[in-house]
Formats: structure tokens, sequence, C-alpha cells
């Protein structure tokens, strides 16, 4: 196809081509008009904020628990917008485990990489928030994200450019940290190691989880109020110069449901799905980290995996989504097939859909710990009395290490490094009791603080977005005014 335009009119035509499979294919969104009409009017006649709870990935699912429930009670509007970039079985039962399907007012259907789901985040919110705007012109709505995903990074600039409305950010100020003898891993004993990461010098290092790290950050500076899980995250807030007053420290948002699953039995039990999992202690692993997923470091976790089996501990290896790209990618699929067909103490499971099974383990008797680089799986032992070992060089809840000391780093520095870490955790029974012991650090009642908090602005006529003379107290708008551009 030929093209002109004005570049041929200044330096000659010539022939141009337009790349092939240059626009992606993209789903339509769907939306349910009663739900967003009810909640809609509801807020215009009672002169409330719509909350617009913003679900990522499956931990959005009972990490928003809380928050949603608590609306509820309070009366205060809310809408529960899906992004659906996980949409297989394994990865959202927490629609039903938790109630929610029917409270979901739009489903985005994002799908592709980062670029893409960036991309057709900002596209179809644009369309949802010129939607909300003309029908309800004189209705707040305010997105809520959570942690650190994909869309708690491109919500907030995506509704504020369509709204003048910034976000909510639960969750915030998650800043990775190290400790400083993390540059000596791999070079000193597991028992030194481990004293210097609970009692040494620390410093940040915000280069990973990626692209997490980058999300949280940038969802803080889109966002007009920051909820924080710990007095540790407020102040990295004020450190990167957010207003004091617009941070609240309310506990881990991950408290509500987890409180909810301990008093709940799921209607099968994890033992009759896994009855291998009845015999002895076993480290459940979850590897799914970009970083852990590159060739040296997946090398070292895959062949400590093998090393922890050969010694006899009983190993429960989750394959992720990334997890199951990798082990194809490398070629170590058939290998981890093998040695749970040839190991009793191995036990290759896919993504365990419900919630409540994965409660149900790590509080039994079975669970001696948890192999991990989750963010959210650090706070859970800390709360359950289990200790965490987290497989990586940082950590954006060091809390859980130098103030708790219920979690470990263990670095995949090699495969033998792992296997000593976890040795010596599993061989000194003093260290396991401690960590079990370690004081609590993520609060209660979490959901009912945040939605406390949120109330009190609605009734205080507050906004979620200042002009400067507005923030320096000099003047208040009544209306947004620039409805002209």
């Amino acid at each position: 196809m030929k093209i002109q335009d004005s570049y041929d009119s200044m330096f000659g035509e010539e022939e141009r081509h337009e790349p092939e499979n240059f626009m992606p294919n993209i789903m339509p969104l769907t939306v349910n008009k009663d739900l967003i009409r009810s909640m809609m009017e509801k807020a215009k006649t009672e002169k409330k904020w719509v909350l617009a709870f913003v679900i990522g990935t499956k931990p959005c699912f009972y990490k928003f628990y809380g928050g949603i429930v608590e609306a509820e009670k309070a009366g205060i509007p809310y809408l529960i917008i899906n992004s659906n970039q996980h949409y297989d079985d394994l990865l959202t039962t927490g629609l039903d485990e938790f109630n929610l399907k029917k409270r979901t007012a739009v489903n985005l259907s994002i799908r592709g990489d980062l670029a893409q789901k960036s991309a057709e985040l900002m596209i179809k919110l644009k369309w949802l928030a010129g939607y909300l705007k003309e029908k309800w012109p004189s209705v707040i709505v305010v997105p809520v994200v959570l942690g650190d995903t994909i869309l708690t990074a491109i919500v907030p600039p995506a509704w504020t450019f369509s709204r003048n409305e910034r976000a909510i950010q639960n969750e915030a100020g998650l800043r990775s940290m190290t400790p400083v003898v993390m540059e000596k891993a791999g070079q000193m004993d597991a028992e030194s190691f481990i004293d210097q990461q609970f009692n040494g010098e620390w410093k940040l290092l915000r280069n990973e989880p990626f692209p997490e790290q980058w999300d949280t950050f940038i969802s803080a500076a889109g966002s007009e109020f920051l909820f924080a899980p710990t007095e540790l995250n407020r102040q990295h807030l004020l450190r990167e110069g957010h207003p004091e007053k617009n941070i609240w420290v309310t506990g881990g948002v991950v408290v509500d449901a987890l409180e909810l699953k301990k008093k709940q039995k799921p209607q099968k039990s994890i033992f009759e799905i896994y009855p291998q999992l009845e015999q002895g202690r076993w480290i459940r692993m979850d590897i799914h980290r970009r970083g852990n997923l590159t060739p040296r470091r997946f090398k070292a976790i895959v062949g400590s995996i093998k090393k922890m089996v050969e010694k006899g501990f009983n190993i429960n290896f989750i394959e992720m989504s990334a997890t199951r790209m990798a082990l194809d990618h490398y070629g170590f699929r058939d290998e981890l097939k093998l040695l749970a067909e040839k190991n009793k103490n191995f036990l290759f499971t896919k993504i365990w859909p419900e919630y409540a099974h994965v409660v149900e383990f790590f509080r039994s008797e079975h669970c001696f710990a948890a192999l991990t680089d989750s963010g959210g799986v650090q706070e859970e032992m800390n709360l359950l009395d289990k200790p965490c070992l987290t497989c990586r060089f940082n950590t954006d809840r060091p809390e859980t290490v130098n103030q708790a000391k219920s979690n470990i780093l263990v670095p995949p520095v090699d495969a033998d490094f792992v296997l000593d870490i976890v040795r010596h955790v599993h061989e000194d029974e003093n260290l396991q009791k401690s960590m079990a012991a370690a004081p609590k650090l993520y609060g209660k009642d979490i959901g009912k603080k945040f939605i406390s908090i949120i109330s009190g602005l609605i009734e205080d006529g507050e906004r979620p977005f200042k002009w400067a003379h507005e923030a320096l107290g000099l003047w208040k708008e009544d209306r947004e005014g620039l409805e002209y551009l």
C-alpha cells in the first residue's frame, strides 16, 4: 500500500509499506450497565464517591476482599473492574470463592505482553471514564488499586488523564531492600549469612521484582491517597515526597481474607486432593518472578530442587504460569516429571485454584516452610507462624526479615547455596521456633480501617485531585472548569 503524506512533500516521494501485524487483536470490554447505573445513581443521590476496585491478578481477589465487604457494610457505592488478564479456571476461582462475580461491573479482557496490556488499559479505561462522565458528570469515581501489578501502575494515569481524578493505592510504599551481606552471597556459611540478614545493615535495591517495583512506584505518583501496610512503607513514601496527610498505615491487605479462611474449611481438603502431603512435613515451593526465570538463576533453582529431594526433603513444587513457560524453554519439565515418578518426597502440581487450600496447608502440621519468591506469601507466613524462605536477592517485605525475623532470603546463586540455607534452617530447631514465634506485623481489621478513612474523606468533601492553589489551601474550585478542553 503506497502512503503519501507531508514527509513526501518535503523530502520527495518514496514508497513505504505498513508493517505486518502492527495492531494486535484487541478483545472488547463488557459492562453490566444495570449494576453501573444502580451504583452511580446511589452515589449521585447520597453525594458519595464510587470506589472502583480494579482486580489484576489472582491474589487481588482475596486482597480486595476486606475492603469490598466493608464498603458494602458502610453503604459506599462501589464497582468491581476485572482486568480478566488471567482467564483460566486456575487463576479466576477467586471470583466465586469470594463471591465477587455477581458484583463485577466491568470486564476489560486485556491480553498480550506487558506493553499490550498497558496500551489496552489506557484505551479501555479512557472509554469507561468517558462513559461514566457523560452519564453522571457530578459523581466522583475513584479507582482503588493495590500492590504492584501492571494495573497498579497504568490505572492511575489512565484515569487521571481521562477524568482529572487520581486513584487510591492500597498496599502502597512497597520498596525492595537488601542486606549488605547479600554482596557475599554464596561466599560464606549459612549461619553467618542468616545472622547478617537479621542483624546487619540494609539498603534500598529496587531493581526487582520487575516490573513490580516499577509498577508500585509509578502508582504512588499517580494516586492521591496512599494506604501503607507498615510504618517502613510510610517512611519510603515520605522520602519520595508524598504529602504526609495523604498517607495512612492500615496494615496488610491479605489479613481479612486470611482470617476468613482460617475459620472456613474448604469443601474438599487439600489433603484429599493430594494425599501425598499427609506424609511428613513439606516445603511448598512456588517460583514465578521474572528475575528468577533468567538462565543461571532458574538453573540453580531447579538444581536445588533435585538436591533437596535427593537429601530427603519433602518438596511440593507449584507450577506457576511463568514457571511453566520457563520449564518448557529450558527443557527442565521432563526432568521434574521423572523426579516425581521416582521419588515419593517430590510432588509436582499445578497452581492450587482456591486460596482456602493454601491457607489450610500452611496452617497444618504438614507444612514445614514456604520457599517462595512471592511478596504476599512472606506476609502470610509471618501471620501463620511458619518459617518463610524467600528465593530472592532482595525483598519488598524487608520488615519480615530484619524486624520480625520470620523470613530468610535464599538467593539462587547456585543449587548448593540454596540447599545449605534450607538444610541449616531444617536442622536448627531453635531457629525454627523463633521464626514461628515472630511478632505479627500486619495488623487486623484492615478493610474496616481503610473504609473508615475513606468515609471520613467523603464526609469532609475531599476530592481525589487538587490543583496547586487548592493544595496550598488558598481556595477550592466549585467545579472542574476545564470541560472546554
